[in-house]
Parts: C-alpha cells; structure tokens; sequence
C-alpha cells in the first residue's frame, strides 16, 4: 500500500517453511546418476526390507519411473552394479503387471515401469489395458483415454469437473473453445483420481495378481528424465503434436505421476521418503516448470504456487469461477520474490556433479550440399507468403511461417543424397560399426530420414512411438552392446531415432558414430533446441566411451550455394554461450 505525501510503501509478506521431501539429480550427461541412484537404493535397503507390508499394501521397492525405452537398460545396470543383490520386477504393461502378486511386489526391491504405463495401447490400438485394469479392481467408473486434440499445454488436473461456457482462453490443454474437449480433458483426470480413491479403499491378498500400481505405498519414487513430464515449452508443444500417442502417453505420464496434485498424500504414487528426479538437461526457463518441479517431487510449495495452479485450472476451462475474473497484475515486489523462491529451490533441491573429463575427443564434421533447383523453387515458394524470395534467410524472419521452408529443408533429395554418402564412407573404413541418425520430428526430418531410408534399400531400425514397451527395449538393446553372437552381427547397423527419443539410452558401448540429419529448431528458444542435439550426442559421448566420437551434419544450402536456414540454426546450436546454457541449469 502506497502512503501518498511521505513517499513509504507498506509491503505485506507471509511466508510458509515448507520442508523439502525430494529433489534433483542433475548431473551432467553421463556423469552416472543411474549408479548413483541404485548406490542410494542398496545403501537403504535393509531399512526399506524392514518397514514393507503386505496386509498394509507398503511395498519396500522404490518405484523407478522412467521413459518407455529404458525399462531394460536400468535393469542391466541394476545386475551390473550389484551382482544382483537387489529384487527387481519391471512392469512394461497392465499384462506383465497380472503376471505378479501383491505379496512379490511388496517384496521387491525395485519395481520398473514406464511413465506413460495408463495410456498403454492394447492389440487393437483402442482399448486401454492399465486404465481398465484399474477400473476392475477398483470397482470404479471408466476411465476414458486421454484427449488427443490440438493443445499448448499438457494437462494439469486434480480431479475438478465444472461444466462452463464455450467461449474462453485457447492456450491451455483442450480447451480450443469447444466445451467437449474442455469436458473430456476435465473428466479423463476426474475418473483417474476418482477410481485411485476407491482402489485404496480395497483390501486385497497376499496372493492377488495385477493390483495396479496405484494401490501400494513406495519406499522412495524415481523419476528418469523428469524434466519430460513439466509444463511444456513451445519445443514441446510441437513434438508433441508430431502424433497422437505422443500426446496421450505425454498426458498420461503426468496423470500418473501427479505433477499438478498438491496434496502429495492423494497423488497416485505414494513415497514415503522421498520423490527424487533424474535428468541431465533441467530446462528450467520458466517459472512455470520450476514450480511444478518443486511440486512433483514430494509437494513443496514455492512463492507463486497458488496462482500457477488457479491459471491453469481458469485457462483449461474447468473453474467456472475463475474463469469469469480477470487476470489480475503481479506487482514487482511479487513478480521478484516468486524468482527468488525459484532460484532458492533450484540451489537447495537441485544438485549437479560435472563428473570426471572425457579421455576421448569428439570430432564435429558438416557435409554441405546444394538443394535442386526444383527444391529450390519449392522453398522460395514456402517463403513467398511473407514477401521474402531469398534463400539467405534467417528463421526469425519468417516467424511462425518456417515451418513451410523447414520441411521443404528437410525433405530434399540432396539431404537424402548427403545421408547415404556418409553412411557409405563410415561402413567403409567399419564395415561393422553401429550408427545412430538422429532427425527432427517438428518439420518433417524424421519421416523424411524414415523415407529416404527405406527407399533405399538399407537395413536399418527404428523405434516408433506406437511400439510396445517391449519392442521399444528390444530394439534398443541391440545398440547398447556390442556383438556377441552371430545372429548379433546380421541385425541391421543403423538406429534412427527422432531428437525427441533421445533421453537416456546409453549407446557408448557400440557406437561412436552419430549423425544429425537435420539440425533441432523448435522456434526461437536456441537453448532449449541446443539443448535436445546435446542430449542426443550424450547417448555416445558419455562415460565409458573407448573410441573418439563422430557426429556428422547435413547443412543443404540454396541452388547456387546461398547460406540457408541449415546455417542459421546450426550456428546458433553450437554457440559456446548457447551450450553452457543449455547444460548449465543447476550452476
């Protein structure tokens, strides 16, 4: 309040102490946190062996919660690191889930499950086994699947259902001002949260199989590559929409794991110790994420908390209250101490090793290529709509408009070209040796890269989104080791994975040679795009890496050689300034 003729300023604060009941690991790429993270597991053991429960549904095992493809990887490093001293069951699906009773669950040391496990696909591709596995033992309503339409924020709900009017904000989840999407956004996390209550209200035996995961009490909750599962940047938005299964099992992956119920005692995973995260590239530019960081692991609340969690109960359409008021306006005083809550969360919960030097160089190389007249003139025809007919173009010219020019880029015969003269002088000299191709997903590089492949001829894999858990690790799991047997060494050379399945896998072992197809641009955020291509060569230029790395690029140029978009965003990617930023969040 202002004093009007003295000049003073009355400032009313309140502040809440609120304990920290988890935090992050945010060691550098490679730096080990996967054994740090089993080294915690092992050192508590006896204590967690001694407080489990079967009658009471408390489990021993932490919860390990990770990206669909990494199931198998952390139960290797599991038997690697502890000569299997500790118990672990993996759950890939709402199948393998009823293969196990309450009794061995309670029993484990380490249950593995993917994040994305309520919206896993059945055989037909509709039905969804974990949700209405959840439904039966639960004698609850059904759980519908989550809404796939247009969006610019994943889902954030706590069960609240309020019908409203058909106008209203559009940048939020569902709401695309058409009340139907709104009502199956609101009801989807109200039939979640509604059956979990009636799950724990069940009492099941020692000998009862495929009690969802919801019902039990974890010693701790792990989460891979936590940073996936925030409220979503404009990169995010976009790669999300590249197919519907990413959305669903995106919305689904932070139903389950709670993100936005601040009541930590009725999100659906229970940890009695701790929630702890895991990721190597935070991305924590925004308020927004930090709070639900914070939020995610284990509750604790931070200055802003309140009104990030009413925008996005207005903005999704779901407060009928809300969403008649306006906005109102955050002083400075507020607007500072909300980024000095941030901050002070960040340097408290948040903790990152750098870990020891890498023995071995990495070599960048650029194949430059000129696109076809033809491409050309499709280009200056993508561009034309903002009267610009120039292949020396830069990608913030065109605005929202580069996504026209970006897939013509991508898709070009020269690119194509570029890929198998690389691919060629590689085999060449190691006829044997595994490649890794990345592409961009957002503009096309990926199916393009996909084209081109099979086109050709070539023996090559790839891992879709729509794949089983399963298939996803088996097809991994060829690239993480070295050939040992001969039906090891005639599967296919060539891994090609979109910027987007890059989190996590450890390919060191067998690869040192990584090709970019086309270089990450998501928009004008250069941090959070650097950041992806860096957690891309991390699968290879990581710990335990013996031979020099490689990572080509594809650079396609105007007709008569003009500077391109290619030349733009890879020189903004590779910015020293960019890169220490796009890895330097704890610092």
């Amino acid at each position: 309040h202002t004093l009007n003729g003295i000049g003073w300023c009355l400032l009313g604060k309140a502040s809440k102490a609120t304990p920290l009941k988890g935090g992050v690991l945010g060691d550098a790429i490679g730096s080990g946190k996967t054994v740090v993270t089993i080294a915690l597991i092992l050192q508590g053991i006896e204590e967690a062996r001694a407080k489990r429960s079967v009658e009471d549904g408390r489990s021993g095992a932490t919860l390990v919660v990770v990206p669909p493809g990494l199931l198998g990887q952390w139960d290797e490093e599991r038997v690697k690191f502890t000569s299997g001293k500790l118990k672990s069951i993996i759950i890939d699906s709402a199948q393998t889930l009823q293969r196990y009773t309450v009794k061995q669950i309670c029993e484990a040391d380490m249950v593995i499950a993917p994040a994305g496990i309520i919206e896993d696909k059945g055989k037909n591709g509709k039905d969804r086994p974990y949700t209405e596995l959840l439904t039966r033992k639960a004698d609850g309503i059904k759980i519908p699947p989550a809404p796939s339409n247009g969006h610019a924020e994943a889902p954030t709900i706590e069960g609240t259902w309020v019908r409203n009017m058909q106008s209203g904000p559009s940048i939020y989840v569902g709401n695309t001002s058409e009340q139907k999407h709104r009502d199956a956004q609101g009801y989807y996390g109200y039939a979640y949260a509604e059956n979990i209550k009636k799950l724990r209200t069940k009492t099941f035996g020692p000998n009862e199989r495929g009690v969802p995961l919801e019902y039990f009490s974890w010693d701790r909750v792990i989460v891979d590559e936590c940073h996936e599962c925030l409220v979503s940047t404009k990169r995010q938005d976009q790669v999300s929409r590249d197919t519907e299964f990413k959305v669903q099992a995106r919305r689904g992956a932070r139903e389950f794991l709670g993100v936005g119920c601040t009541d930590a005692s009725s999100r659906p995973l229970l940890a009695r110790t701790a929630f702890w995260g895991l990721t190597g590239t935070p991305l924590l530019e925004t308020e927004a994420r930090v709070t639900e960081l914070a939020n995610l692991m284990g509750g604790t609340y931070l200055t802003g908390s309140a009104h990030h969690w009413r925008k996005e109960e207005r903005e999704s359409g779901r407060d009928i209250f809300l969403n008649q008021q306006e906005e109102g306006s955050k002083s400075r005083e507020y607007r500072c101490a909300i980024q000095n809550s941030c901050h002070a969360y960040v340097r408290e919960a948040c903790q990152r090793n750098r870990g020891e030097q890498l023995s071995v160089k990495l070599e960048r190389k650029q194949t430059v290529v000129k696109m076809s007249k033809s491409d050309g003139a499709k280009f200056l025809k993508a561009i034309k709509a903002v009267n610009l007919e120039s292949y020396s173009i830069r990608p913030d010219q065109l605005g929202e408009k580069a996504s026209d020019a970006l897939t013509v880029t991508a898709s070009s015969a020269a690119r194509h070209e570029a890929l198998f003269e690389i691919i060629d002088s590689i085999q060449k000299d190691e006829p044997h040796t595994k490649i890794i191709i990345f592409a961009n997903a957002v503009y096309g590089g990926h199916g393009s890269a996909l084209s081109a492949l099979e086109s050709s001829g070539r023996e090559f894999c790839h891992v879709k989104d729509s794949d089983s858990v399963l298939k996803q690790n088996e097809i991994i799991s060829w690239f993480r080791h070295t050939d040992a047997t001969e039906e090891d060494r005639a599967r296919p050379r060539i891994l090609l994975l979109s910027f987007n399945q890059a989190a996590g896998h450890n390919l060191q072992e067998a690869c040192h040679h990584v090709i970019m197809y086309d270089p990450m641009y998501s928009g004008s955020d250069a941090v959070a795009d650097a950041s992806v291509e860096e957690q891309a060569l991390g699968r290879v230029m990581r710990q335990g890496q013996r031979e020099d790395v490689t990572c080509y690029r594809i650079l396609v140029q105007g007709p008569n050689g003009e500077k391109c978009l290619d030349d733009c965003i890879v020189e903004r990617n590779l910015d020293e300034d960019i890169l220490r930023a796009a890895t330097s969040n704890f610092d």
